[in-house]
């Protein structure tokens, strides 16, 4: 290597090393500024600092945050730091977590993902997205990269539940039931459920509606079969009571499967981790909303 390329290099790297001491010096001021926002609560000012923090159903609060490292490689600098936070009943919580920064496009640091400051774990969407591979643990690690993978799954799932909706109605039946007028108006009666599904069904509901003899509506009362889990095979006998239904001469019954049993379901089912690709294959359209 000639003298001039030697000193070009050296140059260089001098250059290369003070332009990374400034942009981790300016990533480790907002950190703390985003930590400190983050200790009051002052979403405004977290929103401010991360734009993409209005992504976040929840997040982890703090007390107190300790700057472990702060490194920069291929454009991006990567602060780890070690969160504090006390709930209410004393329980101490310690976790890592990872801010990320890049320059804009007029040379501004910016925070633009994160990792750790905010749980999925539990979330029926995280689970549901690894089950059918709309979510790879492998690749979506951080915090931005699970949010938009959970978006697909959410896709996914609404594209299903339709199709659970009908299973659960084909497969989950009133297989008997009969009801009598009672007291000043009232009705009661009775009934016997069965579950032909492979679904154990939480807190199953039924809605009885009252007509008159030409079948106009007069009311309606709903209640629940059972409050525990109705599982996948049983029946269930169930009373009722209605304490005014007017004239009615005649009555219809159906059961109620809403949106988080049919949620539940999906989540709770066996997967082959395939069905994200072939929804979004069939449904291209669908895949183009997420942009």
């Amino acid at each position: 290597m000639n003298t001039r390329l030697s000193f070009l290099v050296v140059i260089a790297l001098i250059l290369f090393s003070c332009e990374s001491k400034k942009l981790k010096s300016e990533a480790e001021k907002q950190t703390k500024s985003f930590f400190s926002a983050l200790k009051e609560g002052n979403e405004t000012k977290m929103k401010e600092l991360y734009s993409d923090f209005t992504k976040f159903d929840s997040y982890f609060k703090s007390d107190s945050v300790n700057i472990s490292t702060v490194n920069y490689k291929d454009n991006i600098v990567t602060v780890s730091a070690r969160n504090r936070f006390t709930n209410g009943f004393g329980k101490l919580t310690e976790k890592d977590i990872f801010l990320f920064f890049k320059q804009d496009s007029v040379g501004q640091l910016k925070l633009f993902d994160s990792k750790g400051l905010t749980g999925f774990d539990e979330k029926d969407e995280y689970i549901f997205g690894v089950g059918t591979g709309c979510l790879n643990t492998a690749i979506d690690t951080t915090d931005q990269q699970i949010l938009k993978a959970i978006k697909k799954a959410e896709k996914v799932m609404v594209g299903k539940a339709l199709d659970v909706w009908i299973e659960l109605k084909k497969d989950i039946v009133v297989s008997d039931w009969s009801w009598e007028s009672g007291y000043q108006g009232s009705a009661s009666g009775k009934g016997i459920v069965k579950n032909n599904s492979t679904f154990s069904v939480p807190s199953l509901k039924y809605k009885i509606t009252y007509k008159t003899n030409s079948g106009d509506e007069i009311t309606s009362d709903n209640g629940y079969v059972t409050y525990d889990l109705f599982q996948a095979g049983e029946s269930k006998s169930f009373t009722f009571y209605t304490s005014y239904v007017g004239n009615a001469s005649r009555a219809s019954i159906e059961l109620l499967f809403d949106d988080d049993t049919i949620f539940k379901y999906l989540v709770n089912k066996e997967w082959t981790g395939n069905e994200c690709d072939d929804y979004f294959t069939e449904n291209p359209d669908k895949l183009s909303e997420l942009e």
